[in-house]
């Protein structure tokens, strides 16, 4: 800024000021609006059993949350010689809201995915507790059979 006359300095500076606070402006509006509407929030959840359906899918039960609170998102899968890693999410609508609040209903969710080769004798994972193994169960409709008992 040396070589600037004393008016280009001031333009230069005023510039600057502008776009600081045009800067801060935005970071306090995307701050308030999550804590006033809120961001969707993904979360890890724990994958309970699975079943085999077709020769290279897999009907996998996780457990999400009541409606809003655990909504279904994804389910990852990693596959290596010897096992597959299921990484099940849900989502929890507008969940960085200040006045968000869940209750600790766990609510079990069925998706499909589909593995690059057959199950065989792989062992199934949950990515949120891998030193444990998922049940697989024989038969898909043990699935579907038991989501609507209580």
């Amino acid at each position: 800024m040396d070589g600037l006359t004393g008016e280009s300095r001031d333009r230069v500076r005023a510039m600057s000021l502008w776009l600081v606070t045009a800067i801060v402006l935005a970071g306090v509006a995307v701050g308030l609006y999550a804590l006033v509407v809120g961001f969707d929030k993904v979360d890890p959840a724990p994958v309970s059993r699975v079943a085999e359906v077709a020769p290279r899918g897999l009907l996998v039960e996780y457990v999400g949350g009541s409606p809003g609170c655990g909504d279904p998102h994804r389910v990852e899968v990693s596959e290596s010689e010897d096992e597959v890693v299921l990484a099940a999410y849900v989502v929890v609508r507008h969940g960085t809201r200040l006045t968000a609040s869940c209750d600790d209903e766990g609510v079990p969710m069925l998706q499909t995915v589909r593995l690059a080769a057959p199950l065989g004798h792989r062992v199934v994972r949950d990515a949120t507790r891998p030193q444990l193994t998922v049940p697989v169960t024989e038969d898909a409709t043990d699935l579907l059979g038991q989501r609507g008992r209580g």
